[in-house]
């Protein structure tokens, strides 16, 4: 009895030893990155603003061709807006990190015109997910003939009063910009970032690649650039958005994906499978 007992004691001390190690493994786990980003686009081009839908097919194939077959990429597809709305919906998962790529336009298939639908369109319930939408040409969510004006981009993120004026406004890459986008250069926007505008709110700015001073700090101004709400990980990416401007759009924007994007998005921690397989585990130890 004696040797059975102390046998036994052994074989709980075993068991107790491996399930710690096995707890300790999957704690270990959620704070690995995400490895396997797996990032579907949607370059969207029927309809463009402050940009010849030809120059927007231009960019959008240099985007295509220099994102697709890439680790972390997903379906890349250029269709039209009859599909869109479908498109959105199946990619409308919690940190799905999928992105629609527009120039100039907001569709109405997406985000109704004109404003009827302020709160929970396609397009806002994308973002709120941990999507993403990036934009070129014209002040982000403006939308063709002034569909939507100020209020697309103020509904979109829930910040009443954000602007995106002016004209011509110099825009010098930073650091940042220099190192993860070398297609970016010096230039003039007219539809910059107020990084003011964001104070008080769920949304920062991520990352700046060129703004009205150079750097990120001390800046007021930015474009290209990424925002990011902190509470949602929705973020929205503008590129060149200027008014007929000659600028290497599809360029710069796959470089902030494949440069930036993609590793970004693997900082942020994931719940991991293990935690789940813990009773199995724990089952099979006790046979």
């Amino acid at each position: 009895m004696m040797l059975h007992s102390t046998y036994k004691g052994i074989l709980d001390m075993k068991r107790n030893c491996y399930l710690g190690g096995v707890i300790f493994a999957a704690m270990f786990m959620m704070c690995i990155p995400q490895t396997d980003a797996n990032v579907d686009v949607f370059v969207y081009t029927e309809t463009v603003q402050w940009i010849s839908q030809a120059a927007a097919q231009t960019e959008a194939n240099i985007l295509m061709d220099n994102i697709r077959g890439k680790s972390g990429i997903g379906r890349v597809v250029n269709d039209p807006a009859d599909k869109i709305a479908d498109w959105t919906k199946q990619h409308t998962e919690q940190n799905g990190h999928h992105i629609i790529v527009l120039f100039g336009d907001l569709p109405p298939e997406i985000y109704p015109e004109g404003n009827t639908q302020p709160d929970g369109s396609i397009a806002e319930e994308f973002l709120d997910d941990g999507n993403t939408i990036s934009n070129s040409a014209d002040w982000m969510f403006w939308g063709l003939g002034n569909r939507n004006a100020e209020a697309g981009l103020r509904n979109m993120m829930d910040v009443p009063g954000i602007v995106q004026w002016d004209d011509n406004t110099p825009m010098m890459v930073t650091p940042e910009g220099k190192d993860l986008t070398p297609s970016l250069e010096d230039f003039m926007t007219d539809r910059p970032f107020h990084i003011n505008d964001l104070a008080a709110t769920d949304w920062e700015i991520e990352i700046a690649f060129a703004t009205n001073t150079g750097n990120k700090d001390g800046a007021s101004l930015c474009d290209p650039c990424i925002v990011r709400n902190k509470e949602t990980n929705a973020r929205l990416i503008q590129v060149h958005q200027t008014n007929q401007g000659d600028d290497p759009k599809g360029e710069v924007i796959a470089e902030i994906i494949l440069n930036y994007y993609l590793e970004a998005i693997k900082a942020e921690p994931q719940a991991v499978e293990p935690i789940n397989k813990l009773p199995i585990l724990w089952g099979n130890l006790k046979k």
